[in-house]
């Protein structure tokens, strides 16, 4: 993911981290069941 933004990868676990933390969830399992469940936008 980070070769393909062109970014390092501490940057894009850093975002992810940060997207966790306002999802309020654990790991990206976690963060792909909740997407599930609330559906598209």
């Amino acid at each position: 993911m980070a070769t393909a933004l062109h970014i390092a990868e501490a940057t894009a676990k850093t975002h992810l981290l940060r997207i966790f933390n306002k999802l309020d969830v654990d790991d990206r399992t976690r963060a792909v069941v909740l997407a599930m469940e609330r559906g598209p936008l």
